[in-house]
């Protein structure tokens, strides 16, 4: 399981206190980079990686699949969800190689497993898609265009842009760009990529 986290730890603590079944390896990416305790939990092994700087949704993601890519597939999950019983169970249940499971709940993304065989053929999410927003409406393009289907796995319960929220942070007013910058280039249909400049622009 791969965690992605910039400034929800108190969101992050409580998702990890849900979890109900056997994890191998829990990692967790923190965007923030000031480090974060987390309690003790249902894992076999446990590793915080501090970032120097924010990866992003894209990025982060991208990492964990770099991470697991010995495993036939990867479970990610944003820090603001909470798990159902049973509903890990079930995700590893309905996951595999040539896999790839998203969430019920709305937005799906916020929790999915994705198997190396979807990868290797449609590959890694677009960094050009930062910090985020549409790398996941993207990815599902890419699915669609090489025949490789999107199921819908269990229902979690998620708290919905709580970083996006986070108060004094001003991560709305950026956003209010970032998002319009990102859709205009989903609507390109252009593949975006990592551009140094163009995440200096829409940093938050």
């Amino acid at each position: 399981m791969v965690v992605p986290t910039l400034t929800r730890h108190d969101r992050l603590t409580q998702m990890l206190d849900t979890v109900d079944a056997a994890i191998g390896h829990l990692v967790v990416i923190d965007n923030s980079g000031r480090g974060v305790e987390l309690p003790d939990g249902p894992w076999e092994k446990m590793d915080v990686l501090p970032m120097p700087a924010n990866l992003g949704v894209a990025a982060s993601w991208n990492l964990a699949i770099r991470m697991g890519h010995r495993h036939p597939f990867v479970l990610i999950g944003s820090d603001d969800v909470l798990w159902p019983a049973g509903a890990l169970d079930e995700f590893a249940g309905m996951s595999g190689e040539d896999r790839l499971v998203v969430s019920e709940t709305w937005p799906h993304w916020c929790a999915f497993t994705i198997g190396m065989g979807v990868v290797s053929q449609v590959g890694l999410f677009d960094e050009g898609y930062y910090p985020a927003f549409y790398e996941d409406k993207e990815y599902e393009r890419r699915c669609a265009d090489g025949g490789v289907s999107v199921d819908r796995g269990p229902e979690v319960d998620h708290f919905n842009s709580s970083t996006l929220h986070t108060p004094g942070a001003g991560f709305e007013e950026a956003n209010s760009r970032s998002f319009h910058e990102n859709r205009a280039l989903f609507n390109s249909g252009r593949h975006g990529g990592f551009d140094p400049f163009r995440w200096r622009r829409q940093a938050w």
